[in-house]
């Protein structure tokens, strides 16, 4: 049979948002949460070849990530008073929480420019309020974190003509603008390859999965079609469905998604959020079910607080790729000082990726200093040295 992948985004622009494809065991109770499942791939023979290419990939990314750029200096001088306005989609998402809060402290204590963050909770109305607060304020500079710029043209329009500029973060591949001035990403279709790769090496070419996703999230589709391809072009035999579960559901959709997998589609092993802060609520439901030697997750951030249940055996977590999260917050730092400088803008930061592991967790994931997990390349020091006085 065929391999063909479905896109959810797709299927939600045809209907309603609680528009469903689905061939399998549970399909009432994806329904009753609004959510799009299809199936990607068929039974049948492993594919030895694409298990070693996968296997191969995914090692590649268990060593330290050096550094890669950026080049050229900025200038701190003058920078001093300016202020930024800061939308977060979800505050109360911890990688988010985390991003925000470390950018804000940076900037202050690097340059002494003021930011201001704006949680939109989810809801595109707060959001487009900040646009008005950042003119109001006198802004010169707004980010738009993990919200699609799409959806704020006349905004972005707004803030431009009233002189800030705006920078779109976490759209979903480096260097993509979209109406934008800058932007500062992580490579999110690259860290759904390697949860691909991870899924079919693991389950030795013949496995089933759910892959969660969350089309609300500007990064979801690149990571998600990631995942899909990767499992298309190296395994032919494994099989994967999707579900989108928007943020707003995560708290309440996804235990219930998990619950109903486990119970009526007991040879779906895997389960793939694209996120670890989605994984959590179905982290407590594999908890309840005592299904953690039973199920493999695997998802994205390696958010402190969440990773460490690498280690635990009954979280059912296996899989947490780490976008080095400080790393990053640097990189955005950076990004904003060099456009309040007039400077040209980087197109990728080429932040740090790693795979973390129920095997690796143990060496690497000690303490709070994510530092150490990652095994510093030195890009602080790198950093330091193009911001000049």
């Amino acid at each position: 049979m065929k391999s063909t992948i479905h896109n959810p985004a797709r299927s939600r622009a045809r209907g309603s948002g609680l528009t469903m494809r689905l061939a399998s065991a549970g399909a009432a109770a994806a329904m009753a949460l609004g959510l799009s499942l299809t199936a990607v791939g068929s039974a049948g023979a492993a594919n030895t070849s694409g298990v070693a290419k996968a296997t191969a990939r995914l090692n590649a990314y268990m060593k330290p990530a050096q550094w890669r750029g950026p080049t050229a200096p900025l200038h701190i001088k003058g920078l001093a008073g300016d202020k930024v306005l800061y939308i977060s989609a979800a505050d109360s998402i911890p990688v988010l929480h985390y991003w925000s809060t470390t950018v804000k402290s940076l900037l202050m204590s690097v340059a002494g420019i003021q930011m201001t963050i704006v949680d939109a909770n989810s809801n595109i109305a707060t959001a487009s309020a900040g646009f008005d607060q950042a003119i109001a304020m006198g802004a010169k500079v707004i980010l738009l974190q993990a919200l699609p710029a799409s959806l704020f043209t006349a905004k972005i329009a707004a803030a431009h003509a009233a002189g800030i500029k705006v920078i779109d973060l976490n759209e979903g591949v480096p260097g993509q603008l979209n109406g934008t001035d800058a932007t500062a990403s992580f490579d999110y279709p690259q860290v759904g390859r390697l949860i691909g790769d991870w899924f079919v090496s693991q389950s030795k070419g013949k496995g089933k999965a759910l892959l969660v996703t969350s089309n609300d999230v500007p990064a979801s589709q690149g990571q998600a079609q990631g995942t899909l391809s990767e499992v298309k072009s190296l395994c032919p035999a494994c099989n994967v469905k999707v579900a989108d579960v928007q943020i707003a559901q995560w708290a309440s959709g996804i235990p219930t998604l998990f619950q109903s997998t486990i119970n009526t589609d007991p040879t779906r092993k895997y389960i793939l959020p694209l996120y670890d802060g989605q994984a959590m609520p179905g982290l407590t439901a594999i908890r309840t079910l005592n299904a953690g030697s039973k199920i493999n997750v695997g998802s994205f951030n390696a958010t402190e607080g969440i990773v460490e249940l690498l280690k635990d055996p009954k979280s059912g977590l296996k899989l947490d790729i780490g976008g080095d999260n400080r790393w990053y917050s640097w990189a955005v730092t950076d990004q904003v000082m060099r456009v309040l400088d007039g400077l040209t803008p980087v197109k990728n930061y080429y932040v740090g990726l790693r795979v973390f592991t129920s095997a690796n967790a143990g060496k690497l994931i000690k303490g709070t200093n994510q530092d150490s997990w990652f095994q510093d390349s030195g890009y602080i020091k790198h950093f330091k040295a193009l911001w000049k006085p």
